[in-house]
């Protein structure tokens, strides 16, 4: 086990998950051999725990005593004692002006209620989309895997605002960087020092409480098991990932990864998450 590093944190897609949508058969027993050398693993996601749940078992965080950082950073989870701390919501008066402020400015806005989703499009428009993504997921489009999932879970409303009745998680919005502009402008002048930004990718972008960051929840586990962000090594490929890659011991970036993401990063991994890039670093850094 390396002197410096004490724990390993991943992002699922994008970064440990492949093209496919899965863990690699050759990262999954890298993943579980270095948590048996004594690193703490977790895996830190956008996603909620519902969606992480079952890759936390292949990895057996369980029995390694590991942790799943969700929502951007919302919830942190001890696997082993299925025990979970929540940081803040988006109150709901707030969280229902900030969807009320991207309808104006012609977002469309996606979020979780109740543990489902709901998405502000005409339901007819959707099934378009929602076609699509399965037809290319037939030709081996496997990226749209995940968004075809969402999509058929997902509940379509003309108004989202009017569902919204405790705080929400985070809120994301789809739309040209200028309207995405034009929205931040409005949440700012009326609510400053509130959010907490990530772009996921050119059109799409999501917002949190300003508490709620994978950075800090990380260094909350850390601080938990008596060691510091310094002696992290964490691995992203978007938006929701710079915080934490640009502040631990080492933050790689995959080579895959975003605009964005690349131009801010410290390390860029040269290999993609399809070429088990995760591993192929780890084996550079740790042994």
């Amino acid at each position: 086990m390396s002197n410096r590093i004490k724990m390993i944190v991943c992002d699922l897609d994008g970064t440990l998950l492949n093209d496919h949508k899965i863990i690699s058969q050759n990262t999954l027993e890298k993943m579980i051999a270095y948590q048996q050398q004594g690193y703490l693993l977790t895996l830190a996601s956008g996603r909620y725990y519902r969606e992480v749940e079952r890759f936390a078992k292949e990895l057996k965080l369980d029995e390694y005593h590991g942790y799943a950082v969700c929502g951007n950073g919302f919830e942190i989870v001890d696997v082993a004692n299925q025990t979970a701390f929540h940081f803040s919501t988006i109150p709901c008066e707030i969280a229902r002006e900030c969807v009320i402020l991207a309808k104006k400015c012609h977002l469309i806005q996606y979020i979780k209620i109740n543990g489902t989703y709901h998405l502000s499009m005409g339901k007819h428009f959707m099934k378009i989309i929602q076609q699509g993504c399965h037809q290319l997921n037939k030709k081996g489009v496997r990226q749209l895997t995940y968004a075809a999932h969402l999509l058929d879970e997902t509940i379509f409303e003309k108004d989202l605002s009017k569902l919204i009745q405790e705080g929400i998680v985070k809120i994301c919005v789809i739309g040209t960087p200028s309207r995405q502009k034009r929205w931040i402008g409005m949440l700012e002048e009326r609510y400053p020092d509130t959010f907490s930004y990530y772009p996921v990718n050119s059109v799409s972008l999501e917002i949190t409480h300003k508490s709620v960051s994978k950075k800090h929840a990380v260094e909350v586990i850390a601080n938990k098991n008596g060691f510091s962000l310094n002696e992290v090594i964490a691995f992203g490929d978007s938006g929701n990932d710079e915080p934490l890659l640009l502040n631990a011991g080492i933050g790689i970036t995959m080579k895959n990864g975003t605009k964005r993401a690349l131009k801010k990063a410290k390390i860029i991994s040269e290999y993609t998450n399809h070429e088990d890039g995760v591993i192929r670093e780890c084996e550079k850094y740790l042994e």
